[in-house]
């Protein structure tokens, strides 16, 4: 009987440790081969599970990532199956959990997004199409219904669960599903605006004043409420904001030279150093420490994202390339690009009155059409998540 006892302790020992020692595991790489192609997971988590691949066959290059819980598992392909017309080729992984199908595709030996086949009407990829139904590949689909609301005319079923913010020189206006205006200020506020969107909260910093910045003001979108976090200490007029990193807004006061994380959702402001003999910068990804000199020299803004992407533009296409590798992915092309920026691997893109939308789930969409844009755009518009 003891001995009984003894193997049905030592068998819950071994369970509890191999589930332990995965509880710890937080990161992996590795590689194998599956139908001629060789296949690299890099398994990580940050704020959730995540699998970026890299899949690659002589001049055939796949690349993408995968957000999902797989209980860390590796070799999550079993199978590849392949489609080649004309000048392109995809492929389809099919994984041993359940996770949606996907196609990925090479057009010139170069990765391109699905998006891009569509909408630049690519012959074999409708050919391709007819040929995976059985998959049920759900692919980007374009919407271009829209609704007018006061002076903006807005695609409200393009937001992909979003909201977007523009300033109205007293308030803003919050796009989704539905719209709203909430007013911020009694008066127009045209240039130096100074706002930021910081998870839930649409922020805006008050630097109109000469003696200084004393009222932030913050919108929470679950809540529906505009709130007031007054400043005891006053910021001079001549600070500027540096980024939001983990809810964390970090402000720059150029003449009193001092660097602050400010946290709105508790009221909080604190000086980075109490002497400020270093300051904080962070660029890809990472936290860097600046002396006085280095830091000064310019305005410092960061570079910290939660991609493991980089993304760039060039002869009017935006493109994105996973840090490490060489393989650039085409995903969207528009003339005549104003500005853009990257918000969690979605881009917000400003053309002409325009401002476009893109996920490798939606593809590229029109969100509003304003006319003021194309006289004022600086830090006009923003993107969080509703």
């Amino acid at each position: 009987m003891k001995k009984i006892k003894s193997i049905f302790l030592l068998l819950i020992i071994i369970i509890i440790c191999h589930y332990g020692f995965k509880l710890l595991i937080v990161e992996h790489n590795f590689s194998y081969k599956v139908n001629k192609y060789k296949i690299d997971e890099h398994f990580y988590m940050r704020k959730g599970h995540h699998y970026d691949i890299v899949i690659t066959n002589k001049l055939e290059n796949y690349t993408y990532t995968i957000d999902k819980n797989l209980s860390k598992k590796k070799r999550i392909i079993k199978d590849i199956k392949v489609y080649k017309m004309n000048n392109l080729k995809c492929i389809i992984p099919i994984y041993k959990k359940n996770i949606d199908t996907s196609i990925y595709c090479n057009l010139d030996n170069n990765q391109v997004s699905n998006d891009y086949l569509l909408k630049s009407n690519n012959e074999s990829f409708k050919k391709i199409k007819k040929k995976i139904k059985k998959y049920n590949i759900k692919l980007p689909k374009n919407i271009n219904s829209k609704t007018k609301y006061k002076k903006l005319f807005i695609y409200n079923k393009n937001t992909n669960n979003n909201n977007f913010y523009i300033w109205d020189y007293k308030g803003i206006y919050i796009l989704n599903k539905e719209n709203k205006y909430v007013k911020i200020l009694d008066y127009d506020l045209y240039d130096n605006i100074m706002s930021c969107v910081v998870d839930k909260y649409y922020v805006l910093f008050e630097n109109t004043d000469v003696n200084g910045i004393e009222n932030i003001y913050y919108y929470d979108s679950n809540k529906d409420k505009l709130d007031l976090f007054k400043l005891k200490n006053k910021l001079n007029k001549d600070s500027y904001i540096n980024g939001v990193v983990d809810d964390l807004i970090y402000v720059t006061d150029r003449k009193n030279k001092k660097e602050y994380t400010i946290d709105v959702k508790h009221k909080k402001i604190k000086e980075i150093d109490d002497e400020q003999s270093s300051y904080i910068i962070f660029k890809n990804n990472k936290k860097k420490e600046l002396s006085k000199s280095d830091f000064l020299i310019k305005n410092q803004y960061f570079e910290k994202t939660n991609s493991n992407y980089n993304y760039f533009i060039k002869d009017n296409k935006i493109y994105k390339k996973l840090k490490g590798t060489k393989n650039n992915i085409l995903l969207l092309e528009l003339n005549d690009i104003v500005e853009w920026k990257v918000i969690n691997d979605e881009i917000i893109i400003l053309v002409d009155n325009t401002i476009y939308y893109y996920s490798d789930d939606t593809g590229l969409r029109k969100i509003l059409e304003n006319n003021e844009l194309r006289y004022n755009y600086k830090n006009i518009y923003n993107m969080g998540k509703n």
